[in-house]
């Protein structure tokens, strides 16, 4: 756990071959995100809703043909400070693919930000701790995400960004990274 402090932007063997662009519209507490992967058979939308200060998610993901129903639930930030944040997330993955077998994961997910005018900068780092998976014991730590970038408000409504994302292993070795874009429009 202590290696999370730690870890910072590193190159991974098969850097780059791919990115990701995501789309997403916000209206009140709801949001509907599509996601796809370019030189990738990978996609997905995402619906999400906060209440009370909780964050509730439901993803219908597609990778080369298989399907993959991803439930969230995501706690208020537990810790707070100068940018600074703790926030955990609970996740559960169900697959319509008999040979892959559901689980669920618990993320920690510390991350820093900082405004610069219409800018924000921010770093994420995201472990994650295995129930019911494979190969790993409960509260095992098996993989993480890591996400740095840039996100830029055009206006009121419409914001655009661009960020490094990298998939460690459970060694922290980054396995998989691609730069990323996303712009979010708010009715």
């Amino acid at each position: 756990m202590f290696k999370i402090l730690f870890v910072v932007p590193s190159i991974a063997v098969d850097s780059f071959d791919y990115s990701q662009h995501n789309y997403t519209i916000k209206s009140g507490s709801m949001s509907l995100k599509y996601r796809d992967h370019s030189r990738l058979d990978k996609w997905m939308t995402q619906f999400d809703i906060k209440l009370s200060g909780i964050g509730y998610a439901y993803r219908y993901q597609e990778s080369k043909g298989n399907v993959e129903h991803r439930f969230r639930v995501s706690l208020p930030k537990a810790f707070k400070y100068n940018g600074f944040s703790v926030a955990p997330r609970f996740e559960y993955r169900a697959f319509d693919k008999e040979s892959k077998d559901d689980f669920a994961n618990m993320w920690i997910r510390f991350q820093y930000e900082k405004k610069f005018g219409a800018f924000k900068a921010y770093a994420k780092i995201q472990p994650k701790f295995a129930i019911d998976k494979d190969g790993y014991d409960d509260g095992e730590y098996y993989e993480a995400q890591s996400n740095y970038g840039v996100d830029y408000k055009v206006s009121d409504n419409l914001f655009v960004g661009v960020y490094l994302k990298q998939n460690h292993n459970d060694d922290w070795n980054v396995k998989s990274e691609y730069f990323a874009t996303k712009v979010s429009y708010r009715f």
